[in-house]
């Protein structure tokens, strides 16, 4: 491509710095030697990926708009005052809820869905409350037992875990069912409010909306371990971004772990 071959190193990272797409940046570095050099450099390539992330999630806030924009017009499942249960009583949550609403999506490339919001919406159904005590192994054993009195609701999947709002403190945990019966469900905090939640998966999103599908089956060990290679960098950075948000977002949270694992098409790593 004799117009990029042509422009000073200066020019082609100034362009490079400009993108909003990883994708676009390896397409660019693809166009021609002089482009590929200067996006191989070592001392540059970091700062050229931290632009770009930066770019792609500027402006990132719980609106509807912003939420939109990340993940399609209509995907946000937003309740009316009469569908949302009684138990439901934290404000912050509640008023997101009804004034911007929650993000009804699957994310395949990162393993994430929160697809049954709609669906319970269209069936007229309401979110499930659950029992918090009962679900993390806190009640006495007592006859009879009392009522509920804390309760969990259920917005979102990761793999076979469950992504849950705690209604008393509006924290967003990881909850796996298969250890509800020896009180070792809790699997550690998503994020500290829904509406951080919804802004995380935005620019999860906004990020790796250009990533390719998973590869098939049969793909080799080299090129799964060249994949890796080539995504981890940024995904690095984005992670970074991710926990300047959220601090939930460290080292040892299940749920990033395996969303980023899930971006990497590494099962070595995922588990």
């Amino acid at each position: 491509m004799p117009g990029f071959q042509s422009l000073p190193p200066e020019i082609l990272l100034w362009i490079y710095h400009s993108l909003d797409s990883i994708a676009d940046a390896y397409f660019l570095a693809q166009s021609c030697k002089h482009a590929y050099h200067v996006f191989g450099r070592s001392q540059d390539q970091l700062k050229i990926f931290e632009s770009i992330i930066s770019n792609a999630i500027r402006g990132a806030t719980p609106s509807q708009s912003w939420l939109e924009i990340q993940f399609g017009a209509g995907s946000l499942w937003q309740p009316k005052e009469s569908d949302l249960p009684a138990a439901l009583t934290e404000k912050l949550s509640r008023e997101f809820l009804l004034n911007v609403g929650f993000p009804s999506i699957k994310l395949c490339r990162a393993g994430f869905e929160s697809v049954h919001l709609s669906k319970y919406a269209d069936e007229g159904k309401k979110l499930h409350e659950f029992d918090s005590d009962d679900l993390y192994g806190r009640r006495v054993p007592e006859n009879p037992q009392p009522p509920p009195t804390n309760f969990s609701f259920h917005f979102g999947d990761m793999d076979n875990y469950m992504v849950m709002l705690d209604n008393e403190s509006g924290l967003v945990s990881l909850y796996d069912p298969d250890g509800w019966d020896h009180a070792k469900g809790y699997l550690g905090r998503v994020a500290f409010s829904l509406d951080n939640l919804a802004v995380l998966l935005g620019m999860v999103a906004a990020v790796t909306k250009d990533l390719r599908e998973p590869p098939s089956d049969d793909v080799t060990w080299e090129e799964m371990e060249r994949r890796v290679e080539i995504l981890k960098r940024p995904l690095d950075i984005l992670r970074k971004k991710l926990e300047e948000y959220d601090d939930c977002i460290h080292d040892d949270s299940v749920f990033w772990n395996e969303l980023f694992s899930h971006l990497l098409d590494d099962m070595d790593i995922r588990n």
